[in-house]
């Protein structure tokens, strides 16, 4: 993924960040939940037409129980994105290496 998208997608999520905590109290839900409103911003950054909201939900609570661990004290969002990113690369890998051109293809 190139710096253009990460910084792209770091902005995105200091900006539903924003949105979120000026929310605080009003809404029943985490950050995930609210960030998820914005699944089609997300689906475009990352050129996944296919992510549904309960994939970027997981993948935004797990990177935000990893940065809790990992690195408390750095900038989350720069984290997160970086998560992201890495989450989904890895599961386009998966697929591909599972596509039917694998089945196909294969000699007997």
């Amino acid at each position: 993924m190139t710096q253009n998208i990460h910084h792209r997608i770091k902005h995105l999520l200091e900006e539903t960040n924003d949105a979120f905590e000026s929310c605080a109290g009003c809404m029943n839900i985490d950050y995930a939940a609210f960030a998820s409103m914005r699944l089609s911003e997300f689906k475009t950054l990352l050129d996944k037409p296919d992510m549904t909201g309960n994939e970027l939900r997981r993948i935004l609570r797990e990177g935000r129980r990893s940065h809790k661990t990992t690195d408390p004290e750095g900038c989350w969002a720069s984290f997160i994105a970086n998560h992201i990113s890495k989450s989904t690369n890895q599961n386009t890998q998966e697929a591909l290496g599972y596509g039917l051109d694998k089945v196909y293809n294969k000699k007997p």
